[in-house]
C-alpha cells in the first residue's frame, strides 16, 4: 500500500476503514433519531414521551459523520 502523507503515515485502506466506520455511526444516528421521534419512551432522557431534541442532535451528528466520511473517502482516492 502506498502512503499518502509522510507525516501521518496512514495508508489509503486506513482512510477507507475510518470512513466506513463513520458511515456506520451515521446509520446508527438516523436509526436513533427515528426511534426518538416515533416511540414514547424515556431511553436516555429525563421524561417519558417522544424526544424531538434528542432526534435533532442525532440527525446533526449523523450528517457530520457523513461529511467526514466523504472527506476521508476522497482523500483515500
Amino acid at each position: 500500500m502506498s502512503k499518502i502523507g509522510t507525516s501521518s503515515g496512514m495508508s489509503r485502506g486506513s482512510y477507507r476503514a475510518i470512513a466506513a466506520g463513520l458511515i456506520v455511526v451515521a446509520v446508527a444516528c438516523v436509526a436513533l433519531a427515528i426511534f426518538w421521534l416515533t416511540v414514547n419512551s424515556s431511553f436516555l432522557a429525563s421524561h417519558f414521551g417522544t424526544q424531538p431534541k434528542h432526534a435533532l442532535v442525532a440527525v446533526i451528528v449523523g450528517l457530520l459523520a457523513l461529511i467526514g466520511a466523504g472527506i476521508l473517502w476522497r482523500r483515500a482516492s
